[in-house]
């Protein structure tokens, strides 16, 4: 009998779940060796708000969200979109904390801001 394309395409991933079901049978009987989680050791992952004030930090300026994505990229190899970066710095201006926003789509160190401002009267 000729299978169909779609058929055969469900039978594939009939057995790829029947075999992962197998191998998941086999390790709570002892039969097969469970793979080990590696403990994360040391320091914790820097969420995309610590990156992003030690990127402004050393840049000492405020910077616009495209060049912190970059930033992000080419520092940390994290590779993100300007809408997460926005959100969670958008976030934090308007709770108060860290940082400020100077401009549309631009961040800065709230401190920074603050001296700035205050140095000005």
């Amino acid at each position: 009998m000729q299978k169909t394309d779609s058929e055969h395409q469900a039978l594939e991933i009939l057995e790829a779940m029947l075999t992962l079901q197998l191998k998941s049978v086999r390790q709570l009987l002892g039969e097969e060796d469970m793979p080990k989680r590696r403990r994360m050791t040391g320091k914790r992952r820097q969420s995309l708000v610590d990156q992003s004030v030690e990127i402004l930090t050393e840049t000492e300026h405020s910077m616009h969200v495209r060049e912190i994505v970059k930033q992000l990229q080419a520092k940390y190899g994290r590779i993100t979109d300007r809408d997460a970066v926005s959100s969670a710095l958008g976030k934090k201006v308007r709770q108060g904390v860290l940082f400020s926003q100077p401009s549309p789509a631009t961040f800065d160190l709230l401190a920074r801001g603050e001296n700035e401002k205050g140095s000005m009267t």
